[in-house]
C-alpha cells in the first residue's frame, strides 16, 4: 500500500458534509490517514472546486453559519499536501473523453505518486490507480506491518515538493542551464555552512577529488595516502590523474584512517594524504595535518559521506587544503541526480579547478590548460540550495535515531559503532559488524527490513587493482570490516515504529 493517496473531490465533500448514507466511510478513511500519518494529497485544481461546493452545501443545510464549518474545512486544507494539477494532457485520452476533471486528477497523481481514493466506479474502471475506500482501508489495514526501507529517497521529496517544484520553475524559467546564477549561489552558501571560502560545483564527488589532485600538480609516479576499507571512488581519483593510490589501514574502532600508521608509508614519491570521513564520522585530522605538515603533503578531505560533521568544534571541508563533496542522491544532502563539490580556503586552488572543471578555459573558447567537463548543473544547484536549508534538521534526527539504536542495542550481541569525544558525526551510515553478517543480513531481509553492506569487496581486493598485486590478507583490519559490516536503516524519515521493528528483529537475530 502506498503512503500518499490522492482524495478524490466526491471523498473530501463526503467527509466535509457529513454524508453518511452516500459513503458509510466518510469519516473513518481520513481519521485513519490522519492517525497513521499517511500523506493525503488534493491536486490544485480541486481546490475551487471544493470549497464552492462545499460552501454552497453548507449553506443549504444551514450548517455554514455555525463555526465549527468553516474551521472543518481550514483543518482538512491545512492537512492535505496540494500537488501540482499538470498543464499539459492528452485530449484522446480515454479518461479526458469522459470527464476531465477525474483526468487532471489522474495526471496530478501520477506526477505525485499518489493512489486514488474515489467511490466514482465509472472513473475506476478507467483508472488503475483508483481505490475504492472501503477496499483501501481493507488493504491499509492488513499491511501495517510494513517494510522498512533502508534509505527512503521518497518522503524526503515528497514534504519539500513544493519547494522543489519552485525551484524547478525559477531555473526553467531563468533559460540559463549551465554555470549560471543557482550555481554562483549554491557554491556562495554551501562555502558559508562548511565555514570555508570557496566552493566550487562539479560534476560528482570522485571528480571533485579528481580535480583537486589534478590542480596540485598530482600525476604519473606521484603516490597518495588514502585509507584501504574506503569505497573505490576515493581510489579511483587518485588513478584518474596517473598518480598511484597507497593503501593504509583504518583504526578498528571508528573505521577511519589510522593516523598512527601513515608515516611509515610516506616515500619520496608520496604527495598527498586523502581521510575520508566515512560513514559520517570525521576523521581524526589533528594528526594527520601534522604529519602532512612535517612531510611537505597536501591533505585533501573525502567529505562525501559527512555533510555538517564536526571536528574538534569545526565542521568538515575546512579542516584540510581542500575538500571534495558527493551529492549523489542518498547522501546527507542529496541532488535528484549526480554532483560534487570542492571546498576550500586556497584561492588559488579554487581558481584552477573552476578552470579544469569547464575544459580549462577562464574565458569561453580560450583554453588555458587540458581540462575536463564537470560541472554541477543549475537545476541540481537549485534543487540543492532548497535541501541544505533542512540539513541540520535532517542531521540532527539521523543523530537521534543513532542514540535510540546505541542505547537500545547495547547488549546485543553486535559491535557498535564508536564515536570518540573530538567528533560529532552526522550518521551517513550506521553501521555494526556481526561475525555472522550475511546470516543476520538474511534474517532482517526476511522480517522485511532493508540493510546495505558498506563495502562487500574492499578496494585493494577489486580486480581493478589487481595490477597492485595485493592478496588476501594483505590489510587484515580492512578485511576483517569488510566482512562483517552491515549498515541499518537510519535515514531521517524513519519512524519510530520503523526503529522499533529494526531493534527487536536485531535483538533476536544477531544471537544466532
Amino acid at each position: 500500500m502506498q503512503d500518499r493517496v490522492l482524495l478524490d473531490t466526491n471523498i473530501v465533500l463526503d467527509y466535509l458534509l457529513c454524508r453518511k448514507e452516500i459513503n458509510p466511510f466518510w469519516e473513518k478513511l481520513p481519521l485513519y490517514l490522519i492517525q497513521h500519518k499517511i500523506e493525503f494529497c488534493l491536486a490544485a485544481h480541486q481546490i475551487a472546486t471544493i470549497e464552492y461546493v462545499f460552501i454552497r452545501e453548507a449553506k443549504r443545510l444551514g450548517l455554514w453559519e455555525k463555526p465549527q464549518a468553516r474551521l472543518l474545512w481550514s483543518l482538512f486544507l491545512s492537512k492535505a499536501t496540494i500537488v501540482k494539477t499538470p498543464a499539459t494532457f492528452d485530449r484522446n485520452h480515454r479518461l479526458s473523453q469522459r470527464d476531465i476533471e477525474d483526468y487532471q486528477i489522474q495526471l496530478a497523481a501520477e506526477s505525485a505518486g499518489c493512489r486514488i481514493i474515489t467511490r466514482d466506479n465509472e472513473f475506476s474502471a478507467l483508472s488503475d490507480r483508483c481505490f475504492p475506500p472501503q477496499a483501501y482501508l481493507s488493504i491499509a489495514m492488513e499491511s501495517q506491518a510494513t517494510l522498512v526501507p533502508f534509505l527512503d529517497l521518497k518522503t524526503p521529496h515528497t514534504v519539500l515538493r513544493s519547494q522543489l517544484e519552485a525551484a524547478f520553475d525559477r531555473t526553467l524559467n531563468s533559460g540559463w542551464f549551465v554555470l549560471g546564477k543557482e550555481v554562483e549561489a549554491f557554491e556562495h552558501e554551501f562555502a558559508a555552512y562548511c565555514k570555508a571560502e570557496h566552493c566550487v560545483g562539479v560534476g560528482s564527488g570522485l571528480e571533485a577529488l579528481h580535480l583537486i589532485l589534478r590542480a596540485y600538480g598530482i600525476g604519473p609516479g606521484d603516490e597518495v595516502i588514502v585509507p584501504a576499507n574506503t569505497y573505490i571512488a576515493t581510489w579511483l581519483a587518485i588513478s584518474y590523474t596517473g598518480a598511484k593510490p597507497v593503501p593504509v589501514e583504518p583504526e578498528e574502532r571508528t573505521y577511519n584512517l589510522n593516523p598512527k600508521l601513515i608515516e611509515a608509508a610516506i616515500t619520496p614519491q608520496t604527495k598527498a594524504i586523502i581521510p575520508v570521513h566515512l560513514y559520517g564520522l570525521a576523521a581524526d585530522m589533528d594528526p594527520i595535518n601534522a604529519i602532512a605538515a612535517r612531510n611537505g603533503l597536501k591533505v585533501i578531505e573525502d567529505a562525501a559521506q559527512a555533510h555538517g560533521a564536526r571536528y574538534q568544534g569545526r565542521r568538515v571541508g575546512g579542516l584540510g587544503d581542500a575538500a571534495g563533496f558527493s551529492f549523489y542522491p542518498g547522501k546527507n544532502l542529496g541532488a535528484l541526480g549526480d554532483g560534487g563539490a570542492v571546498v576550500t580556503n586556497d584561492g588559488e586552488l579554487a581558481e584552477i579547478v573552476r578552470w579544469l572543471r569547464n575544459y580549462g578555459s577562464r574565458v569561453k573558447y580560450h583554453n588555458e590548460v587540458k581540462g575536463f567537463n564537470s560541472r554541477l548543473d543549475e537545476l541540481q544547484a537549485a534543487l540543492l540550495r532548497v535541501k541544505l536549508r533542512h540539513l541540520d534538521k535532517w542531521n540532527a534526527r539521523r543523530q537521534q535515531l543513532a542514540d535510540v539504536y546505541l542505547a537500545q542495542l547495547a547488549d546485543a550481541n553486535l559491535s557498535l559503532p564508536f564515536v570518540p569525544d573530538r567528533a560529532v558525526p552526522v550518521w551517513h551510515v550506521f553501521a555494526v559488524r556481526h561475525p555472522q553478517r550475511d546470516t543476520l543480513q538474511h534474517c532482517l531481509q526476511q522480517a522485511g527490513i532493508g540493510t546495505m553492506i558498506h563495502y562487500p569487496i574492499p578496494p585493494h581486493l577489486q580486480p581493478a587493482y589487481a595490477e597492485l598485486a595485493f592478496g588476501v590478507g594483505a590489510f587484515p583490519v580492512t578485511e576483517a570490516i569488510h566482512r562483517e559490516i552491515l549498515s541499518l536503516p537510519i535515514s531521517p524519515h524513519l519512524s519510530r515504529e520503523q526503529q522499533a521493528r529494526v531493534i527487536h528483529t536485531l535483538r533476536n537475530g544477531s544471537r544466532a
